[in-house]
């Protein structure tokens, strides 16, 4: 096993420098830096800066996506990009201008994000070019505004060029990425049944690891069932991936179902049984993640195949099945189906590489794409007010640019003034616990880099080898962006004072302003968080009540879609039910870092997670069986819909019944049965936060 993991390890590295993060990072570079080259070789240092600050800042709005969705945000950036830069420049002559002008565009761009996340990215980055144009000072505004629009005009033609001859390749990072979350989820799995490892530990790194997949099969929704030609039926190309992308979250569904309660399989079970489930499990993990790089290299055979090694660890198990007691054999049989089923759904991955072999899993599927995709339907219109949190934080970040004004009116040191307002275009965020988290990452990333600075500076006495390691902290800065925020800052930092020093010189004010004003700007942002909060903990109970509601709808569709041919309904409820475990998840951990929180409620809030998705795991499992329900079952339903609708009901509490009657039910009868009690205990942890 040791072995593995480090086989792993070495080919991680390796499909990093292979994979989408590096060489988008690598584009970006060379589309930024060579306009620089050539434009201050042929003297024009103007055009130069201009042409590469427009390329720089508008590369930070190209995140993946289809070639449609691209192309608006292209357009829609450069052309932001051109006003603002024009706007900001003629306000450059007063000072006082400036800051009237800075501040609105602060409320304004901030306002953005009510159409979104893609949206929501060129206002944040439109405030950035408000920080550099101010920082940059052109003496010629509208020359200098052209050669931005040109920047923007430029890097994008080279990104959607890229896409035209890719156009699937963003996708395919998605598949990959998302198949490699899922095997190191269902490692995590298999820690369940290491006697070694804490319980709760592992179960709530289950619960990140369940948010961080779903985030993941969102993201390929998206790239995929909004390119309108990838789901034209005669794309054979998009075929493929539309199946593949299916048998990828049924095949999340198939590890997702593995049997809740492992606190009494630890105890019921016998220590070889649950060494021998563990190795399987993490067996099959490892076959998932040769399988993802096998896909990626769109190579024939796998890497290694494990087949051998999985029978052989089945045929041990059916040994330990033959000494078992009535309650072993229960727990181990369940196990067995489950892993053949997750082998199975592999297979299915591994065997479909056409769109003819696709067929078979896209037949049940209905062509309601849309329906699967998060739309945000808000309005500025019913956001402008104090209810809207978009408002709220809007209105905080100009209050917070005003301050910053005045302050640096009342200071000698004002030439990279402007990174004051630059740290908090970055590390200001709506909720607090996001800010704060931003700020630790930004003071430590800027810390390191400092010193890196200090170091080279120290050394090295060339300009034009520290330019050129500029260009190598550029690279480490894109490579790093969207993996590691840290780590990225930790790479810009001496890029921008390694260029600004070999251009302007006075590496010694160009530290000491950067550490004065990023520090400031930490300080001002943490500090304005207080003004018009936006607290996690004040929306967990909604939080609660949406996931359990959209639980509640879950269960409900997975019964009745037993007796129907179309899974749309079952599959947009899976999702939606995932989507607000994500949600509520997010929020009781953003909850619990927050200042003036309750800390006794969190405990509760803990175990309320826990119960809704162990529920979500047991209906899925339920739904995996594709049973008929007997009328015995629907009464059992009727049970848990009252619990989960918060209805008094007298019920027989399940708690008090004999195990080995729950063992004589059918399966999908004792899932129910877990379900409900569940559902019990979930109403009462419930009743103690009201």
């Amino acid at each position: 096993m040791k072995s593995n993991q480090q086989r792993s390890f070495g080919l991680n590295i390796l499909y990093f420098f292979l994979g989408e993060y590096f060489s988008d990072a690598l584009r970006n570079t060379i589309t930024i830096v060579l306009p620089i080259v050539l434009f201050f070789w042929l003297k024009l240092p103007e055009m130069a800066s201009g042409i590469g600050v427009g390329a720089l800042l508008v590369s930070l709005t190209d995140f993946p996506d289809n070639k449609f969705n691209k192309f608006k945000t292209a357009l829609y950036g450069i052309v932001v990009f051109f006003l603002t830069t024009i706007i900001i420049s003629l306000s450059l002559s007063s000072a006082w201008l400036l800051a009237v002008v800075m501040t609105g565009a602060a409320f304004v761009f901030s306002m953005f994000a009510v159409y979104g996340n893609r949206i929501s990215i060129i206002g944040t980055m439109a405030l950035v070019v408000c920080c550099f144009v101010m920082g940059l000072h052109p003496v010629n505004p509208f020359h200098f505004s052209f050669y931005m629009l040109i920047g923007g005009v430029w890097y994008y033609l080279v990104s959607l060029l890229q896409i035209l001859i890719f156009p699937y390749r963003s996708l395919n990072h998605a598949i990959f990425e998302c198949m490699m979350s899922s095997a190191v989820f269902l490692k995590a799995k298999a820690n369940n049944y290491d006697v070694n490892i804490p319980f709760d530990a592992s179960q709530k790194e289950i619960i990140k690891l369940h948010i961080k997949v779903n985030q993941k099969h969102e993201l390929i929704r998206n790239l995929l069932l909004t390119d309108k030609q990838a789901m034209a039926p005669d794309n054979n190309e998009g075929q493929i991936l539309l199946g593949r992308a299916l048998l990828l979250i049924d095949l999340y569904e198939q590890l997702n179902a593995v049997h809740y309660d492992y606190a009494r399989v630890r105890e019921v079970l016998k220590a070889s049984s649950l060494a021998l489930m563990t190795k399987l499990l993490n067996l099959l993990a490892f076959e998932l993640e040769d399988l993802a790089r096998n896909i990626k290299d769109k190579s024939k055979d796998s890497i290694h195949s494990s087949n051998q090694n999985y029978h052989e660890l089945i045929d041990l198990l059916n040994v330990e099945i033959a000494n078992a007691t009535a309650i072993q054999k229960d727990f181990l049989s369940q196990f067995i189906a489950n892993t053949d089923s997750v082998v199975h759904s592999l297979e299915l991955i591994k065997a479909h590489t056409t769109a003819k072999n696709l067929q078979s899993e896209i037949v049940g599927i209905k062509p309601n794409y849309p329906a699967f995709v998060t739309v945000d339907n808000s309005t500025l219109k019913e956001n402008l007010s104090f209810k809207s949190p978009f408002f709220r934080f809007a209105l905080r970040l100009a209050l917070c640019f005003l301050f910053g004004f005045l302050l640096i009116s009342q200071l000698s040191l004002n030439k990279y003034s402007y990174w004051l307002f630059l740290t908090l275009v970055i590390v200001a965020r709506p909720k607090f616990t996001v800010t704060w988290r931003r700020n630790l990452q930004r003071l430590a990333g800027s810390l390191g880099g400092i010193i890196l600075g200090l170091v080279l500076i120290y050394l090295i006495k060339s300009p034009a080898i520290l330019l050129s390691l500029s260009v190598f902290f550029l690279l480490g800065f894109f490579s790093f962006n969207r993996i590691n925020y840290t780590i990225s800052v930790l790479f810009i930092t001496p890029a921008v004072i390694l260029t600004l020093g070999s251009y302007h010189g006075h590496f010694d004010h160009i530290i000491q302003e950067r550490i004065l004003f990023t520090i400031l700007g930490c300080l001002i942002a943490v500090c304005a968080s207080i003004l018009f909060p936006i607290w996690d903990s004040k929306q967990l109970k909604d939080k609660i009540n949406q996931a359990i509601k959209l639980t509640k709808t879950y269960l409900i569709n997975t019964v009745s879609s037993q007796h129907q041919a179309d899974k749309n309904l079952l599959r947009i409820s899976r999702k939606d039910a995932n989507m607000s475990l994500s949600s509520l998840s997010e929020g009781i951990d953003s909850a619990s870092q927050e200042p003036f929180r309750k800390r006794g409620s969190l405990n509760t809030y803990y175990q309320i997670q826990l119960f809704i998705y162990q529920m979500n795991a047991l209906i899925t499992s339920l739904n995996i069986l594709d049973n008929d329900v007997t009328i015995f079952e629907q009464n059992i339903i009727n049970k848990i819909s009252k619990n989960l609708s918060f209805e008094d009901d007298k019920l027989n509490n399940l708690h008090e019944e004999d195990e080995g009657a729950i063992r004589q039910k059918n399966l999908p009868e004792q899932k129910l049965a877990h379900i409900l009690v569940l559902s019990e205990n979930f109403k009462s942890h419930y009743k103690e936060l009201i």
